[in-house]
Formats: C-alpha cells, structure tokens, sequence
C-alpha cells in the first residue's frame, strides 16, 4: 500500500468550513456542561469528598494516556463510504448526549455505590469523547491540503468552539436555575437533557454537509512503532506542551469561577455576567489569530500572547474580589484563550507534514489525538490541584469559607495563572519549524507523492 494522496473533489467550499464550525459548536454544548460544572456538581450536589473526586480525574486521565492514542489510531485507520473522520461524528453524538445525562444524574446507590457510579459514567463521556474531538479537529488535514486553507479552518473552528464554550458557560446556570426551580439536582439533570439534545441535532443537520477529499493510504504501524514515531517529533512536543499549560490556566480559572463568584463575589450568578464580558475577546482572538499566524511567526505569536496573559494576570491581582476587575481581566483572558486555540491547532497540523517526510508515518487521527489527551489532562491536574487545595483549606460547601480559603480562591483566580502561563514561552522557543521550513517539507512532500504517481 502506498502513500499517494487521492484527491476526490474540488478544494474546500465556503459552505463547508461553515458547517465544519457549526460542528465544532455542537461538539462544546455537551462539552462546556461537563468541563466546566463536574467539579462543582460533584462536590456540591452529588456530594462526593474533593480528594475523592481529585483521585477520580487523576485515574480517568491515567486510563486516557493509553485509551486516547489508541482511538486516534483506530479512527485513521478506519474508512467507511463515508470517510475516515465523519464517522464518529455521525454515531457518537447520541451516545454522548446520553452519557452527559448520566453524569448529572445522583443514583441512590449508598456511598460506595455512588462512587463507583460517579468513575463509570465521567471516563465514560470522556471515552464517547475523545472519538468525537479527535474526529473534528482532523477533519482539516483531510478537507485541503492548502495551509492557509487549514488556518482558517482551525480559526473557524476555534472560533465557534471557544465562543459556544463562552455563551454556554453564560446560560448553564440560568438554564440550572430555571428548570430546577429551587432544585439544583433536578436543574443539572434537565439542562443535561436539553444541551444534549440541541447538540444531536446540530449534528445531524451539518455532519453530511462537509467532505474529506485528500485522504492518504495507511501502512499498517503497530502502535510501539507510531509512539516512538511521536517521541521523534519534536515540533509536536513542543506544541504539546503548550497546548497543555494554555488548557491548564483555561480549565483552573473557569472551574474556580463558580467558588469565586459564590464565595468571594457572594453571587454565583456572576459567573454568567463574567462569561458574558468575555465573549469580545474570545471571538476577536479566534478572529485575528489566523491573520497574525500568516504576518509573523506562530511560535512568536504565542510568546507575546503568554505574556499579554500575565500581565492580565497581574492587573486582576491588584483588585482583589472586585467585579469590574475580574470582568476586564476575562476579557484579555479569552482573547488569549481564543488565539492560543488557533495556534495550537495550526501548529500541530504543520507537525503532520513534519512526521510524513522526517519519519515516514502521517498519523493524523493520532497526532491529533494528542490535543484531546492534553486537554483532558489539563482539566485532571487543574481540577485535582483545585480540589487538593479547598480540601487542605477546610473547604465546606454551601457554607461561610473560612479567611485563608477566600485568599487562596482570589490566588489561584489571578495571579498564579499568569505565573504559569508566562512559562509556556519556554517550548514555543524551542519550536523548530518556521515558516521558510514548513514550506520546503510541503514542497518535498509534493515532488516525493508525483514520484510515486509516476
């Protein structure tokens, strides 16, 4: 089997890449309800113990670094009539939709029966997932080969994934309040219903409207040998480890803003007012990362992002539990979260090519993989580190916080995320590929695949 791309229809459509970003709006409906309430829901309304529930993430990302690569390979190297990666977004989103449900939903099972629940039913959506994520954010490399082309894609995508991530995160707890009546358990569980289903059928109306069109032959790679394969690519790892502290800071302070607005704002309907004041710059960082990655360097890019976020940061710890601070600094906040999106994803297709001609293998659906591994990790160690802390502290829910845990929820709010972003410079320098780079490998990718045409 060789290695010659197939190229199927003419070059990606303007109504496809809208459609592409319509999925990505549909995939973080469900995801945003999850990422961004589990931590809260579970201590607060199911009730379990922090360091329980930290230990939980800590064993769901563990079972993920083997689980997640794994169902990268599997998608690649799986093609129906209807490509390689609209399958799982064609199957799983019902799967999903009922999996969310089961994560909001409290069994009267005794303690340890509740908890074993609680393990299932997270690395359950988790798994369901990874598939769906994967799928989505490959779906570029095999849609066009053009780069530009592929950064406005991931631009689109990142646009409509952060921005739904934003306007859900604004309604999750209108929505809780309105169905629950009083009622947190029941308003959790019929929101879960309600998101999952608007995202089913946001699936089902666009799924069918984008094509995979460059699609390349795969040898078959044990999965010792494409591991080592990924070990070798160091433009990957690099990005990996960006992505990784971006997600970190990201996951932290959006799972510490329900604490910090119930606690320290003393109202826990501020955390939709936050989301709200975000929404500008999350839409214009996804809008004008792509134009900044074409005019300078993607890895300068991220630098001066990371220390726009730390002074950010800086700025928000000089006005402790203040509103209007805290609104602004959501801002600057999601601007860097929407850009650095962008160039993660840019930067990671660009290491696809890399692996092709510097190791021989391709591996879309497991480089990609890897973005999802990264962000599930971040949200383990954020939300287990979060957890750690309250549980040192004396946490209590629903109850007045004692002193020493308000300051430690106004810390970790603001300036240890920009202390920790800032150090995301380190690998973005050591990136290898540059632009001129890039280039030459697309252009002996292309003289390698007419050679074998021949």
């Amino acid at each position: 089997m060789n290695n010659k791309i197939k190229t199927v229809t003419a070059d990606v459509t303007k109504s496809e890449i809208f459609h592409f970003g319509m999925l990505g709006v549909a995939q973080c409906i469900m995801f945003q309800l999850w990422n961004g309430q589990m931590m809260y829901f579970y201590t607060d309304i199911f009730m379990l113990a922090p360091m329980f529930i930290s230990g939980m993430f800590l064993v769901a990302r563990v079972w993920d670094g083997v689980n997640d690569p794994m169902i990268g390979l599997v998608i690649e190297r799986t093609r129906t009539k209807y490509g390689r990666f609209k399958n799982a977004m064609l199957f799983a989103p019902l799967p999903l939709a009922i999996a969310l449900v089961l994560n909001f939903t409290v069994p009267s099972l005794g303690k340890t029966g509740n908890m074993i629940y609680a393990v299932v039913t997270y690395i359950l959506f988790g798994m369901i997932y990874t598939t769906i994520d994967v799928s989505y954010f490959s779906l570029p490399t095999v849609m066009t080969d053009k780069p530009e082309k592929r950064a406005t894609m991931f631009g689109i995508g990142r646009l409509c994934t952060g921005m739904t991530t934003t306007i859900a995160g604004i309604l999750i707890i209108p929505c809780v309040t309105m169905l629950g009546k009083g009622d947190m358990k029941k308003g959790y569980f019929l929101t879960a219903i309600v998101f999952g289903v608007v995202s089913c059928v946001l699936y089902l109306l666009n799924v069918r409207q984008v094509h995979e069109r460059s699609i390349v032959d795969k040898p078959k790679f044990n999965f010792g040998t494409t591991m080592k394969a990924i070990g070798k690519n160091k433009p990957l790892l690099m990005v990996m480890i960006f992505g990784f502290v971006l997600q970190l800071v990201s996951v932290g302070k959006s799972s510490l803003n329900m604490y910090y607005a119930t606690y320290n704002l003393g109202n826990v309907q501020l955390v939709a007012i936050v989301g709200l004041a975000g929404v500008p710059g999350m839409l214009l960082g996804s809008a004008v990362a792509p134009a900044l990655i074409k005019k300078f360097e993607a890895k300068y890019v991220a630098v001066g992002l990371n220390i726009m976020f730390f002074l950010d940061s800086l700025f928000l710890f000089f006005f402790e539990n203040n509103a209007v601070a805290l609104f602004i600094n959501n801002l600057f906040f999601l601007f860097y979260v929407g850009a650095g999106m962008v160039i993660v994803s840019t930067m990671t297709a660009e290491t696809i090519e890399y692996a092709e001609l510097k190791i021989g293998q391709r591996n879309e659906g497991f480089i990609t993989s890897t973005q999802t591994f990264i962000s599930k990790l971040a949200v383990a160690i954020a939300n287990s580190s979060v957890l750690a802390l309250i549980a040192a502290l004396g946490y209590i829910p629903n109850q007045t916080q004692a002193e020493g845990t308000l300051k430690a929820f106004f810390y970790m709010e603001s300036i240890i995320p920009g202390i920790i972003g800032i150090l995301a410079c380190i690998p973005m320098l050591i990136y290898p590929l540059t632009k001129k780079e890039y280039a030459k490998i697309t252009e002996e990718l292309k003289a390698r695949r007419g050679e074998s045409a021949e």
